[in-house]
């Protein structure tokens, strides 16, 4: 496994960052200041054991829906996930980049300010070593990065608002604030310029479908164990996580021409 030595995590090239953070703005009340800070206080435990935790005021959300509005502030936790970009510190600055799009953003537990990570938690040390199902995305995002590709991850919606009366729930977004969201997909893509775009499981494959990006899409099975039953029926052997990466490294050479 790739040690965070060998790892260059959210080193956006400046004039990408600057334009991601313009793209962010225009979707959270905050400033190309604030998300620069968050960006380095998240980096800065790249490193650390386990899963520390990153806090900025529930503020830096506003919803479109007042009523949306009562009911955010009454929500034990809410989660946000920046954007984050993952390459091999091997010096090269030509890497092509592929895109991995998830659903949104998630997190237990009671908070009064609002959390930031990034997508599927990879910025937490103990998510790419320790914790099984996000350690095999870890696994699957190093076939990438070991063919040569810079790995941009975001997520549909990047906020993740827990149901006040249904603990681990998220409660859906106003048809506005989706859309905002939603609408921010195409930009960014266009910042970063993949060469595919990688989606696991229906719900982010059939909203990037929908969103008609104009790049080569590779919609894959959820990796995670919810999914055995179509890894097993896909594969015809048992849905292991070595048997997952396995099918995952002979597509991914076969889609992208490694």
């Amino acid at each position: 496994m790739l040690t965070s030595t060998h790892l260059l995590f959210s080193k956006f090239k400046a004039q990408e960052f600057e334009q991601i953070c313009q793209l962010l703005c225009s979707v959270f009340d905050t400033t190309p200041a604030e998300l620069e800070k968050l960006y380095q206080d998240i980096d800065s435990t790249f490193d650390q054991p386990g899963w520390p935790l990153h806090f900025t005021s529930r503020d830096f959300f506003v919803s479109a829906s007042d009523v949306f509005r009562s009911v955010y502030q009454k929500s034990p936790v809410i989660a946000v996930d920046l954007p984050s970009l993952m390459e091999l510190d091997d010096e090269r600055t030509d890497k092509p980049t592929i895109a991995i799009i998830g659903q949104d953003s998630k997190n237990n537990g009671d908070h009064e300010q609002l959390v930031v990570g990034t997508p599927y938690g990879l910025h937490h040390k103990g998510s790419r070593e320790r914790l099984k199902r996000t350690k095999l995305y870890f696994e699957m995002i190093q076939v990438l990065l070991e063919l040569g590709y810079r790995v941009y991850l975001t997520d549909l919606l990047k906020i993740w608002v827990c149901n006040p009366e249904r603990r681990y729930v998220g409660i859906g977004l106003p048809e506005a604030d989706r859309q905002r969201f939603l609408n921010l997909i195409k930009p960014e893509l266009a910042v970063v310029q993949p060469l595919a775009v990688v989606t696991w499981g229906k719900v982010a494959g059939n909203a990037v479908e929908q969103l008609q990006l104009g790049i080569k899409h590779l919609n894959f099975i959820h990796p995670s164990g919810a999914a055995g039953g179509a890894w097993k029926k896909l594969i015809g052997e048992s849905p292991t996580d070595a048997n997952k990466l396995a099918y995952w490294r002979k597509k991914i050479v076969q889609e992208l021409g490694k």
